[in-house]
C-alpha cells in the first residue's frame, strides 16, 4: 500500500451520497491549498480563487471514485470511498473476474473524462461568462475542464498505484511485477520532467516519489513480494 489513512481519526469528515460511505480525511485539504497558495494580487480574489480551487479538486477527486464506486455496484459490491491528501479510493469487499476489474479500473478516469467533457459543453453555451457570477462560475468551469482532462489523462498513465498501474496489472493478469514496477517507474520519471518543464513543480515531485516507489516495488518483487 502507497498510502493509508485511518478514516476514524478526528478531523474526517463523514457522510452518504447515492448511498456510499464518504469520508474525507482531514490530510486531503492540504493538496489545493499548497497547489493554490502564493501568489500576489488582491488577497480577497486569492482567496476566492483558492476556495474555487478547494472546491473544484474536491468535486473531481469525489466524482472519481464515485465512478469506481458505480461500477463496483454494478457488479454487487457495496464500496465506501476515503479521499485523503494523495486522492482518493473506492475500497470494496469481493472478488471480481479480471473483465470486471478493468471496467471498474477505467470507471473512475472516465467519469474525470465525462466531467470534463459537460463543463466544456456548458462554457460553449451562449452565456456571457465572464460576467456570470462575477466571472467565478467561467473559472470553476474553466478549472473543472482543464484538470479532469489533465488529471484523468496521467491517471491513466501505467504507474502504481494509478489506475493505469492497476489497469497494466489485470491486463497482464497480475504477472511480472518486476516489469510493471520498472514500467511504472520509468514513466513516472518521464512525466516528472516533463512536468518540470511546464512548471507544475509540486506535480513533479508526487511523479518523483511515485517513481521511487514504483522502483522499490520492482525491487520487492525481485525478492519474492510485491
Amino acid at each position: 500500500m502507497f498510502f493509508r489513512t485511518d478514516p476514524n481519526q478526528p478531523g474526517t469528515l463523514r457522510f452518504q451520497l447515492f448511498g456510499f460511505p464518504i469520508a474525507i480525511h482531514w490530510s486531503f485539504w492540504v493538496i489545493p491549498i499548497l497547489f493554490g497558495a502564493g501568489g500576489g494580487g488582491d488577497p480577497v480574489e486569492q482567496t476566492r480563487a483558492l476556495l474555487i480551487l478547494v472546491i473544484v479538486f474536491f468535486i473531481s477527486i469525489l466524482g472519481h471514485e464515485l465512478g469506481h464506486a458505480f461500477a463496483y455496484r454494478r457488479y454487487g459490491g457495496r464500496p465506501s470511498i476515503l479521499i485523503h491528501g494523495m486522492g482518493g479510493m473506492a475500497s470494496v469487499h469481493g472478488h471480481y473476474t479480471r473483465k470486471q476489474k478493468i471496467i471498474i479500473t477505467i470507471a473512475g478516469p472516465l467519469f474525470g473524462f465525462a466531467m470534463a467533457l459537460i463543463c466544456y459543453g456548458i462554457l460553449l453555451l451562449p452565456i456571457n461568462w465572464q460576467s456570470a457570477a462575477g466571472g467565478y462560475l467561467a473559472k470553476f468551469l474553466i478549472l473543472m475542464s482543464y484538470l479532469n482532462a489533465f488529471w484523468s489523462f496521467l491517471n491513466l498513465l501505467p504507474i502504481v498505484p494509478l489506475d493505469g498501474g492497476q489497469l497494466l496489472g489485470h491486463i497482464m493478469y497480475e504477472k511480472r511485477p518486476v516489469l510493471r514496477g520498472n514500467i511504472g517507474a520509468f514513466t513516472a520519471l518521464i512525466a516528472g520532467i516533463i512536468l518540470l518543464q511546464l512548471g507544475y513543480i509540486f506535480a513533479m515531485i508526487l511523479f518523483g516519489f511515485l517513481a521511487y516507489q514504483n522502483l522499490q516495488a520492482a525491487e520487492r518483487a525481485k525478492r519474492g513480494y510485491w
